[in-house]
């Protein structure tokens, strides 16, 4: 990682904003003004009604009526969140993009903010921030400055978010040059139902720098019982496979990734397998036989497949020196990431 000097915006950048709506009319107005709002940008918003069932494509045509920023494109039938996302990547016309989900919001100043960084430095194929939860009532958050830039090749953040075995970013905080979504070759990998984003990041940054937004709020990421990524009957083991199916994809997409990160990665997902395992098991004494077994499967398959042949159990994070070492982990790893993003 290095830090760039923090610069004023050298021009008025072009911002395509695309937002990808399926039955979040309730929500569609706040997400598409915290757009229209943004300063020091040229911005062009188009909406992307996926046949909703609710009061979206009214929503989105008054908006269309009052702005002639925004644009709306409607579905006769429902096409699913991962080909509408794409149909909004690709309409991107800007020289920068943002994806915003109708249920998030971005921050004031939050564009002009990433879009400054990535005029800095022409190989940053992306960059980033600190996006805030979002529960209830949105609050006021300010137009402050930046604070810092800190800058990463890819291999290099690469290598520590597979260690993480986490995605590190949210949504609504994410700009991305689209020259470099267009060398990546597609937007989202229809392969993959969930953790799609991440994959998208991982491979990005096989060929592009990331630079990341510091000491401000980029987006508010909101957390709701109808959100996409709260349908999964077992939340945490849907992620867990999610996150597993995403790295193994990026793996298996050319022989330099297998060979620089494959190791890693996977001993990660496995270490990280466990983990969950036993704060789940400590959490709730009744955990199903099977949702245990699920676990020490996909563990003892990962480690198998990164040469490590080790023979760890469910129960090696738990107990008093467990839940210490979970807490410490935990902590540091969150400071981390609040202060650097990964």
């Amino acid at each position: 990682m290095f830090r760039l000097p923090v610069a004023v915006l050298p021009s008025r950048p072009r911002i395509s904003v695309v937002i990808p709506c399926y039955n979040y009319g309730v929500y569609l107005e706040d997400c598409v003004e915290s757009a229209l709002s943004q300063r020091d940008v040229d911005i062009d918003v188009t909406i992307i009604d996926d046949a909703s069932t609710d009061d979206s494509a009214v929503v989105a045509q008054r908006i269309c009526d009052r702005d002639p920023r925004v644009r709306l494109v409607r579905h006769e039938a429902n096409l699913g969140h991962l080909r509408t996302a794409n149909e909004a990547l690709q309409s991107a016309t800007g020289d920068y993009l943002v994806k915003l989900d109708a249920d998030d919001l971005l921050t004031p100043g939050s564009l002009a903010r990433s879009a400054a960084l990535l005029m800095a430095d022409s190989k940053i194929g992306f960059v980033y921030g600190y996006a805030q939860d979002l529960r209830g009532a949105t609050p006021t958050i300010s137009d402050s400055q930046t604070r810092y830039w800190a800058v990463w090749s890819g291999h290099a953040w690469l290598r520590m978010v597979l260690r993480r075995a986490h995605n590190v970013i949210a949504q609504p905080e994410v700009m991305i040059r689209r020259q470099a979504l267009i060398d990546v070759g597609e937007g989202y990998s229809l392969k993959l139902p969930w953790a799609e984003d991440y994959h998208l990041w991982l491979r990005l940054a096989s060929r592009w720098r990331v630079g990341y937004v510091g000491g401000c709020i980029q987006g508010l990421y909101r957390i709701h019982a109808l959100s996409l990524q709260r349908s999964a009957k077992d939340l945490l083991l849907s992620d867990l496979r999610a996150r597993v199916d995403a790295t193994r994809l990026f793996l298996t997409e050319s022989p330099d990734n297998t060979r620089l990160y494959g190791r890693l990665a996977l001993r990660a997902l496995a270490r990280d397998s466990r983990i969950v395992l036993a704060a789940r098991i400590e959490r709730d004494r009744d955990t199903p036989a099977d949702t245990i077994a699920e676990y020490v499967r996909i563990s003892q398959e990962l480690e198998v497949a990164s040469a490590t042949n080790r023979a760890h159990g469910p129960m090696t994070w738990q107990g008093p020196l467990g839940r210490r070492l979970r807490w410490i982990r935990e902590t540091m790893r969150w400071r981390r990431w609040r202060l650097i993003g990964v």
